[in-house]
């Protein structure tokens, strides 16, 4: 995922973030997902401003 443009990460980009989290609700780390460290910053940003915004969830639902 080396092409992620940076201004497609936004905290209003749900569909985007949801891909660096996972099923129990944790930011994926770089070296896993496989972004470069400027970019995991970016996302790691939107996806707590995202949460804060209540459009993410901070956890899993506990079903």
């Amino acid at each position: 995922m080396s092409n992620l443009d940076s201004k497609f990460i936004n905290y209003k980009n749900i569909d985007l973030l949801k891909r660096y989290i996972t099923e129990t609700g944790k930011i994926v780390p770089g070296r896993v997902s496989g972004v470069t460290s400027s970019q995991q910053r970016k996302i790691t940003k939107a996806i707590k401003v995202a949460r804060y915004m209540a459009l993410l969830p901070y956890t899993d639902s506990h079903n």
